[in-house]
């Protein structure tokens, strides 16, 4: 005897076979909006690292992608028998998935970031400024956007239900999946080889994907007590390069108005203060962080607002801010004991005689001098520099006290600081903002305007390390990958892991000029 199979059975049945294909054409607008990762990086440039990425690519988000169906609709399918009510569902879960997936792969296109709940509060505090800054009009816009997507959802579900019996005869199921299995699979076993192998083009690609956790030899082998951890760090700390191929700067031309009538003096005083020397005490101030570099490296750093990491490639280049204020004929003076040879012909060089009746004749311009202590001292005994010509002259003094242990100095001013700690590339920014020139200053520095409102961490290099200035520690990431965490406020070591996210942030931000090799 021959039993019909139920009414029920059988609409689970045609339900089940359209959540599949339905599945699988999301996959298929997954990868599209995916592509945003693969292209936010540098592509490999030989054929073991392209072969991985495209398998990492299609495999993981066509992994995530079918997961998430068969989470949220595959039971649905089964447990609901309405059906309009299910590809609605299906139509609005899909519609949210995806353009989660495209904020993501703008997230990282722009910070490094994936979405994750460790990273919350970093993006949280990365977009409020944007959002802030959207009209009704925006928000109606991106509203309209969600809408019109969840309505191209609802079409593609009502499309395929109509033509589920024709796809249904279309015997590419287990061809499809044993692709994406094959492709998810390689790719990890590709990530193991490469870990064990230190084989940089497909290291270099971990964190590319959301929700991606790549198998790692050193986690697999010493699981098992099969890695000799000191030798693999050994070995992957001589691996550290930053080669760069091509250098940004500045990313696109400034135009701005400038202010002509100011006055700006910035003294940086290269050695730690004697006790004696006396500051306006009615002057604001903050904490300033600067990393033991040479006296030649600090001043190439404050006038291109640049890490060090950059200055072998910006022999031939001028900075932003001289270029900017020779335009507009604003004399810049210079009084330094370092010979940098940086813009020579636009910029007028001091002896120490000639910087003191500088700044007791203010004139509009401005004024950048690396002295030591005793000279600082010399020049405030005469206050009267400082105090009577304050009106006319605007101040930025950086003492440090090169202890190299957590924040080491202060910074002064007789214009209002905001209360951060500031580093060497924030000086042209700030500077820039007081003139009139309100250009996002990520066009020419990685630094921020400290008279404004700015971020909370601040990223600079010193010799082969980056320096991650982030709540209430200073963090040095070394060439080998070991980190040293002290305190901001006493320099003592913390017994503290790194936020990896925010490091990630970092390395983004202060990348954002180059392209490496």
């Amino acid at each position: 005897m021959i039993f019909a199979e139920s009414p029920r059975r059988q609409k689970v049945s045609r339900l089940v076979s359209w959540g599949h294909w339905f599945a699988f054409f999301n996959i298929i607008i997954a990868l599209v909006i995916a592509s945003i990762y693969v292209f936010s990086a540098p592509f490999p440039d030989n054929l073991l690292g392209q072969i991985y990425l495209i398998a990492n690519w299609f495999g993981h988000i066509s992994f995530i992608t079918f997961i998430g169906f068969v989470i949220f609709i595959l039971p649905m399918c089964y447990m609901l028998e309405n059906i309009r009510f299910v590809k609605t569902f299906a139509s609005f879960i899909a519609a949210v998935g995806l353009a989660l997936l495209a904020f993501d792969a703008l997230l990282f296109n722009r910070t490094g970031l994936h979405l994750s709940l460790r990273s919350s509060e970093l993006i949280v505090d990365e977009t409020a400024s944007q959002i802030a800054l959207f009209s009704w009009q925006e928000w109606a816009f991106l509203s309209l956007l969600f809408i019109v997507w969840f309505g191209f959802q609802l079409l593609m579900a009502n499309a395929l239900w109509k033509r589920i019996e024709r796809f249904s005869r279309k015997r590419v199921g287990q061809s499809v999946i044993g692709l994406f299995l094959f492709s998810f699979i390689g790719s990890h076993a590709l990530h193991v080889w490469a870990d064990a192998r230190l084989y940089q083009p497909i290291m270099l690609q971990d964190n590319m994907f959301p929700l991606s956790y790549p198998s790692t030899a050193k986690t697999t082998l010493s699981r098992y007590g099969l890695l000799n951890i000191t030798d693999y760090e050994q070995q992957k700390s001589v691996q550290f390069t930053y080669n760069i191929e091509q250098l940004a700067y500045p990313k696109e031309p400034l135009y701005c108005p400038i202010d002509r009538t100011s006055s700006w003096v910035i003294l940086y005083v290269t050695d730690a203060i004697v006790p004696s020397t006396a500051l306006p005490t009615e002057w604001s101030s903050t904490r300033y962080f600067r990393p033991s570099n040479t006296l030649d490296v600090l001043v190439k750093t404050a006038l291109f607002s640049l890490p060090n990491l950059y200055h072998h490639y910006l022999k031939e280049s001028t900075p932003v801010i001289v270029d900017v204020l020779s335009g507009i004929k604003l004399p810049i003076h210079l009084y330094s004991p370092s010979n940098t040879g940086i813009g020579d012909n636009k910029i007028i060089t001091l002896d120490f005689s000639e910087l003191t009746r500088t700044l007791e004749q203010p004139q509009p311009g401005i004024t950048f001098a690396f002295i030591n202590a005793s000279q600082l001292d010399t020049l405030t005994q005469n206050l009267a520099i400082m105090s009577e010509s304050s009106t006319s002259q605007n101040w930025l003094i950086m003492t440090p006290n090169l202890s190299n242990k957590g924040v080491n100095g202060m910074v002064w001013s007789n214009k209002t600081l905001s209360q951060q700690v500031m580093i060497d590339e924030d000086i042209v920014p700030s500077i820039f903002a007081q003139l009139g020139c309100d250009v996002n200053p990520t066009i020419y520095s990685t630094g921020q305007n400290i008279f404004g409102q700015a971020r909370d961490w601040q990223v600079t290099t010193e010799n082969d390390s980056v320096i991650l200035l982030n709540g209430n520690y200073v963090a040095k990431i070394k060439s080998n990958g070991l980190t040293e965490i002290q305190s901001k406020a006493s320099g003592n070591q913390l017994n503290q892991q790194l936020n990896t996210d925010m490091f990630n942030r970092a390395i983004k931000h202060i990348s954002q000029f180059s392209q490496i090799k």
